[in-house]
């Protein structure tokens, strides 16, 4: 009797954790519609997605206006995208298939975004990038 009140109660606690640290009620339509015009996930799915922050790893929030952000589904052979942010305009890359393409859009981003980005910033943000672009390179997707 004892053992089925402390693993109900057990479970009671632990539930909610592992909710929020595996399925994370993040909701943003751009970028799920990115995500699904990738193929990454299909309109339908309940799959979890995430945006963390390159260099500092924070989730994005609604009130986050500027920043780099990686962003893909919980899965083991999706790619990683990016999220460019300013105060007016979302851009999304896509970091597998064109590094040239993708290295002059963060340049220009560098450039004409209102944040304030330091060269020491800006050469981090760019070693991200090769990781990303690397670690796309490898992944074999489904």
């Amino acid at each position: 009797m004892y053992m089925i009140k402390f693993v109900t109660i057990l479970l009671a606690l632990i539930v909610p954790i592992g909710n929020n640290l595996f399925a994370q009620d993040f909701e943003n339509k751009e970028i799920k519609d990115f995500l699904v015009s990738t193929g990454e996930m299909r309109d339908g799915d309940k799959c979890s997605y995430y945006a963390y922050e390159l260099l500092k790893l924070d989730a994005l929030n609604d009130s986050d206006s500027c920043g780099i952000y990686r962003i893909g589904v919980y899965a083991s052979h999706s790619y990683t995208y990016l999220l460019l942010l300013d105060k007016k305009t979302k851009t999304f890359l896509n970091c597998h298939t064109d590094l040239y393409q993708t290295l002059k859009s963060v340049y220009s981003f560098f450039e004409k975004s209102s944040c304030c980005f330091s060269d020491s910033e800006k050469l981090s943000y760019i070693k991200e990038l090769m990781d990303i672009y690397h670690r796309n390179n490898i992944v074999i997707p489904w």
